[in-house]
């Protein structure tokens, strides 16, 4: 059934809209493989200088048929490059030594392109996904498989002391006065005065680059409003209202243009999912330049919380040459890809229970959860974290529980968050003991 939407608001971007830019991206890339002497200008690789992990995956494309044909048609299904003068990824080989290169790297600040920053791994496979062959690739379980090996792998070096070697003031570096500019434009206060940091010393105090992803707010730069009041329910997370819907189904066909909630896919079919259909969900993207920590946004007791495997970079295919098709797959995403279900029991019966929702996608598939079943939590509790990049969330509430959204920034301003620990949503129902 159609969809019923009561707010709809922005697309936020991971990547910028310009394909040239990404050409761009991948044109650079290769040129320092060749420098390095991984790969030729005619496209060949010299497969003895890429990594085990990365030489596991050449092994798992090879050895099965069909992931094999899938890793050479969506080349041959990618817009082609306008550009003779750039170098573009051609084959499955050149692809794979991008990868491992990118696994060796902490993100770096782009001035011309600071959303590709965020999320390196997504600007190289972006074109890709929005090819059939790409699709049947990236919802392949033992493709998913090696991209979580992957990861791994990049996990352990962003989790090191030798991945600051990007939180520097030189060009390229994210205290560098562009990147700062950008940050605090964003926050509008200065960066070393919204976030716990340490300007006196070596690299802010950050002791990886996950710790600066991962960096937390000032006590005061981002208070939890009317922490008291049961009436209200606050924002969760930093990040940017995408759409309100209500009368969400159980399942639904969450591949067509509208892209409708199909809840009981959203919450894997838990048993609790069925007291929420019909229900209002909320969803909001994080951006990559951002916060990432989930705070909870009502009091309450938590019923279960865990994570759900899924997909990395599956999308919704379509004919726009935009190469941020993901960000375009905001509603579809959350019933493909990995997610943290945080179900909580509000101290509001009139509430009772809610789902958050957080939606790990592409290099930010990492979700951490803070609480497990049985935690008591208040409004502006840390319930959770994002890392490595952006990523979306939802809230999801019952039928009985009638909402009203509350005014967030302006319309006009596109790319503006709602701030995490203000108020979301007003509760509209009666209170029980009036």
């Amino acid at each position: 059934m159609p969809l019923k939407v009561d707010y709809s608001g922005t697309i936020a971007r991971w990547l910028p809209e310009d394909p040239a830019v990404i050409r761009k991206y991948h044109s650079d890339l290769l040129a320092e493989l060749i420098d390095k002497g991984v790969c030729t200008s005619a496209g060949d690789v010299d497969e003895k200088k890429l990594s085990l992990v990365i030489l596991e995956f050449k092994k798992l494309i090879e050895g099965s048929a069909e992931i094999f044909r899938d890793f050479h048609e969506m080349f041959d299904q990618i817009l082609p490059n306008p550009d003779p003068s750039g170098l573009s990824i051609t084959n499955y080989m050149q692809l794979l030594a991008v990868l491992d290169l990118t696994i060796t790297k902490a993100p770096t600040y782009s001035y011309t392109s600071p959303l590709v920053s965020g999320v390196p791994m997504y600007g190289v496979l972006a074109p890709f996904c929005n090819t059939e062959a790409g699709y049947r690739a990236f919802t392949n379980l033992k493709v998913n498989v090696m991209f979580h090996k992957i990861f791994d792998e990049w996990t352990r070096f962003l989790v090191s002391p030798a991945s600051r070697n990007v939180l520097v003031t030189t060009e390229g570096g994210w205290f560098s006065p562009d990147a700062l500019q950008v940050q605090d434009d964003r926050l509008g206060v200065p960066f070393a005065n919204a976030w716990v940091c340490y300007p006196d010393q070596p690299h802010m105090g950050f002791v990886s680059w996950d710790d600066f992803f991962g960096r937390r707010f000032r006590e005061g730069v981002r208070p939890v409003l009317d922490p008291d009041n049961p009436e209200f329910i606050n924002v969760a997370c930093e990040a940017i209202t995408y759409r309100v819907a209500t009368d969400v189904q159980a399942t639904d066909q969450f591949w067509v243009k509208d892209m409708p909630y199909s809840l009981e896919h959203i919450l894997n079919y838990d048993p609790l999912a069925s007291q929420l259909i019909g229900g209002t969900t909320f969803q909001a993207m994080l951006s990559s330049l951002d916060y990432h920590r989930w705070h909870s946004p009502v009091d309450g007791r938590v019923v279960k919380a865990y994570v759900v495997p899924g997909t990395y970079y599956a999308a919704r295919l379509d004919d726009d040459p935009d190469p941020d098709v993901i960000s375009r797959s905001q509603a579809f995403v959350t019933a493909m890809s990995t997610r943290a279900l945080i179900f909580i029991e509000s101290d509001n019966p009139n509430i009772g229970l809610m789902c958050f929702v957080g939606v790990g996608l592409g290099e930010i598939s990492t979700t951490k959860l803070e609480v497990r079943e049985g935690d008591r939590i208040k409004k502006g509790d840390e319930i959770g974290s994002f890392h490595f990049g952006g990523s979306t969330h939802l809230l999801v509430f019952r039928p009985e529980t009638k909402l009203t959204l509350l005014p967030g920034p302006e319309p006009e301003v596109s790319d503006q968050a709602r701030k995490v620990g203000t108020l979301l949503f007003h509760v509209d129902n009666q209170p029980l003991d009036a």
